[in-house]
């Protein structure tokens, strides 16, 4: 017997159903052009996106706790079925146990059609399904020096199913033997080991204009008391080349011998003694009993016994990249081609000029991850002028090659920068997809989906980056878009996702995106900093731990490189296993529990 609450109950809720499927069928209405446009694979997905968008604007916050109170679903979970779920609702509230209970038709979308989509899209990204899991682990390949068989094999045995190549660092070259040791040892152990390279986008990042001197910092060797363990040792050279080396006047080598003793002033001004330990033609080997800094210039006095041998001065240290430092209400200037804005001014030099013509008046600077906030006080076509709102600390010194984000401003990607166009030609000849950043607006994603399509690479995937503030007010186009091209997947890439939104908006909008994601069946990768700190130390955090296991609500996990990267895959690999007993998506899946086992 079907048991059916209060006659004025049943009424309002029906009538707030049927008003959220007009809703959805308004929206799909609206966006007919769009939802015609995708493809035919996608076309349920692209249908269910619109109503989902429907649902989504209406406040419908009473009406789930109505549902909740009379033992109906509250909605919570419909993203990818949306309207298969409101009708079916609305013939329990009607009475209607046959409809409500029935099979889908074959063109209607209910919650097992929505999932097998999802799954097989997934699948067509990522490759087969992992062995005890759904969820995918993608790891993110360190230099080609470092990529050994050795190195994939430990990788690929502890759970890596996707490795992910940079191509804002090395060239083609190492991107080749990094994806051929990769995928020759997946082979070997008869796993699929595909191959995603992500394309740089726009190199928003600021480079100091001028250099300034070098002074090199050679520390002595100490415990956690300050106690000296050990000398510094230092080489002795004529030309500087890098690390710990003093360049002294080139005749001199030739004729220094164990034990002579090399005396100055540092550019600290202290004195300090260095003792030859070991001779040579080219270089010599010496040490010094305390930390010295050392610059270009500095009087040098050479010393046998008590007897001068000569005098001299450190040679040439190449300079270094300009730094400067920024308080609150310090003003600074962007250029963007090498003119000065404000000759008084300090100035940043960023690499992609065409993008400062997009910035505002008022639009917000987020230098250095956030440590820097500014705003724009001038723009003009030679660069900008800007003025520091907040600074982590105050003086922040800021050095070269630092992120730059502009949060406020729609930044498109327009053309493809010469470092784009090598990683995509790679990843076309080598690898099984890209990972596009930086993408803020539809014609984003067709710049490089139509360059696919164009390869006739069929099988080939993309991954869109979501990481700009362009990219959440733009995100319904962006997911029409994406449903023209095949395989197609989202990234939820969280350290420039809080730049550009702030920190306190990024749990709020990983979960937004997460269930955007859902509803138009496309897999999500959870990016940024996944048990970093086991990838470089070997040792979890409370919060990374919690952190991983909210992750499994994607389709795929990312992790960054480090020493421990392995130890950190299999953690992954376990956690997410444990999880996946317990919870698919937001669904608690109420496996028993060990805590809930009956006492004696």
């Amino acid at each position: 017997m079907t048991i059916i609450p209060s006659n004025e109950r049943v009424a309002r809720l029906r009538s707030s159903l049927q008003a959220l499927v007009g809703t959805g069928e308004d929206e799909e209405l609206s966006r007919k052009s769009a939802i015609d446009a995708v493809l035919p694979q996608h076309r349920q997905s692209a249908v269910n996106l619109a109503h989902y968008l429907g649902l989504r604007r209406q406040d419908v916050h009473q009406v789930q706790l109505e549902l909740a109170a009379v033992g109906l679903s509250s909605l919570g979970r419909c993203e990818g079925h949306v309207r298969d779920t409101l009708r079916r609702l609305e013939a329990w509230l009607a009475g209607d146990r046959d409809t409500a209970m029935s099979a889908p038709s074959k063109d209607a979308l209910d919650s097992d059609k929505a999932e097998s989509i999802l799954h097989q899209n997934t699948r067509d990204l990522f490759g087969p399904r992992p062995e005890n899991r759904h969820v995918y682990i993608m790891v993110t390949a360190p230099d080609a020096a470092e990529v050994t068989p050795s190195w994939a094999d430990s990788l690929l045995k502890a759970g890596t199913d996707v490795l992910r190549i940079n191509g804002a660092h090395e060239s083609p070259r190492e991107w080749t033997a990094i994806a051929s040791t990769f995928k020759r040892r997946a082979a070997a152990l008869g796993k699929p080991g595909r191959v995603i390279v992500d394309l740089p986008g726009p190199k928003l990042r600021a480079d100091i204009s001028g250099t300034e001197p070098t002074v090199l910092h050679l520390p002595r060797n100490k415990d956690r008391r300050g106690r000296t363990l050990a000398p510094t040792t230092l080489q002795l050279v004529a030309q500087f080349q890098s690390g710990s080396q003093v360049p002294i006047p080139r005749e001199w080598l030739s004729r220094l011998q164990t034990g002579d003793a090399l005396q100055l002033v540092d550019s600290g001004g202290r004195k300090r003694r260095l003792i030859v330990k070991k001779a040579g033609a080219d270089s010599a080997e010496a040490t010094c009993d305390r930390s010295l800094y050392l610059a270009a210039g500095l009087p040098l006095g050479w010393l046998r016994g008590e007897k001068l041998m000569g005098e001299g001065r450190v040679g040439p240290i190449p300079e270094q990249p300009s730094r400067i430092l920024l308080a609150v209400g310090d003003r600074f200037a962007i250029s963007g081609d090498g003119r000065q804005v404000d000759s008084a001014l300090p100035t940043l030099m960023c690499p992609e000029p065409q993008l400062l013509t997009q910035v505002k008046v008022g639009d917000r600077v987020v230098l250095d991850d956030g440590k820097l906030v500014a705003v724009v006080e001038v723009a003009q076509p030679d660069g900008l002028a800007c003025r520091v709102q907040r600074a982590l600390k105050s003086p922040t010194r800021l050095r070269s090659g630092k992120g730059v984000a502009f949060p406020d401003s729609e930044l498109g990607l327009g053309k493809l920068s010469e470092q784009d166009e090598a990683a995509l030609g790679f990843a076309l000849a080598f690898a099984d997809g890209v990972e596009v950043s930086f993408v803020s607006s539809a014609s984003d994603v067709a710049l490089i989906g139509e360059r696919i399509k164009r390869a006739e690479k069929p099988g080939f995937g993309m991954i869109l980056k979501l990481e700009t503030r362009g990219a959440t007010q733009n995100l319904p186009a962006i997911l029409f878009e994406a449903l023209k091209y095949h395989p197609v997947g989202l990234m939820i890439a969280r350290g420039d996702l809080a730049v550009e939104l702030s920190f306190e908006r990024l749990a709020e909008m990983q979960e937004e995106l997460l269930w955007f994601g859902e509803a138009c069946h496309l897999p999500v990768v959870w990016a940024t900093q996944v048990l970093d700190s086991v990838a470089h130390s070997g040792l979890p955090t409370r919060a990374e731990m919690t952190d991983a296991a909210m992750s499994m609500r994607a389709e795929c996990v990312m992790l960054n490189k480090g020493p421990y990267i392995a130890d950190a895959a299999r953690m992954l690999a376990d956690v997410i296993h444990k999880m996946e007993a317990h919870q698919y998506k937001k669904r608690s899946l109420y496996r028993k529990l060990s805590l809930a086992k009956r006492q004696a």
